[in-house]
């Protein structure tokens, strides 16, 4: 019996020491495959680009930009004028006088300070011809219009203001930038009838570059004076209209 006893509490111990140990390994293999599924830290170079990801989703920050009409957009002008001078010559004739046609060559040249101020002195040698409706006045109604001043010449001086500057295409084959250009001053003209007439003269116009020295040009100007109109001397305004060429000196190296 003894040995029977003895027997039995000796497996009893082996197969609690087998079952502990089991026990033991099962443990170690869950420790093992939890810590194989528990997420590992990102290091922390690669924080960077995970923050730069959230920021991309995050319009917010469009507040803080710089409004647009602080933005500045630097571009060299194609034709420099400052420090240069100007040569055109072209055609003008009168658009608002119905008795008469008025056409003839103007002459200027100018002298830039800067891009957007210059001065320029004019010419005009005009010709003028009776209109049909002063050729039919005269033949049905039988009134002459010898008494109306029609402008010979005039030669004077402007300020040029040139604020605006831009590019047009032409036919989408070429970009044309141009120059918008406006003006103000003075002179003297001399019509059939008088000469040494002071003159006021508004003018208005685009230089279109073809290259950094040729220019096509053409402008309005508006020329106010008085003179007789009718055997009466008073206010007479001629809106000529003149295009041609301008030529561009020195040469630019600057740009």
């Amino acid at each position: 019996m003894k040995k029977l006893s003895i027997i039995l509490i000796s497996w009893l111990l082996v197969s609690v020491s087998w079952a502990q140990d089991t026990e033991n390994e099962d443990l170690d293999i869950i420790e093992l495959e939890l810590e194989k599924a528990r997420p590992k830290p990102r290091p922390k170079n690669t924080a960077a680009p995970v923050q730069m990801e959230n920021r991309e989703n995050n319009f917010s920050d469009l507040a803080n930009l710089v409004p647009f009409s602080e933005v500045s957009v630097l571009q060299k002008r194609f034709l420099p004028k400052t420090g240069r001078g100007q040569i055109f010559g072209g055609l003008s004739l009168t658009t608002n006088d119905p008795f008469y046609n008025t056409v003839g060559a103007t002459i200027k040249g100018s002298y830039f300070f800067s891009e957007m101020w210059g001065l320029e002195l004019q010419y005009y040698n005009l010709s003028s011809s009776e209109a049909k409706a002063t050729k039919e006045l005269y033949d049905v109604q039988n009134i002459g219009t010898d008494s109306l001043s029609y402008t010979k010449e005039y030669l004077g001086v402007n300020l040029l203001w040139v604020p605006i500057y831009g590019k047009l295409t032409w036919f989408n084959r070429k970009i044309v930038p141009f120059d918008f250009y406006f003006g103000v001053g003075g002179g003297q003209t001399r019509t059939h009838l008088k000469s040494g007439i002071g003159t006021f003269q508004l003018t208005s116009g685009q230089i279109f570059a073809i290259s950094k020295s040729f220019a096509i040009r053409w402008d309005f100007s508006w020329n106010f004076f008085s003179a007789k109109a009718m055997n009466e001397e008073g206010s007479i305004n001629n809106l000529f209209f003149s295009a041609g060429a301008s030529f561009f000196f020195p040469e630019a190296k600057y740009r």
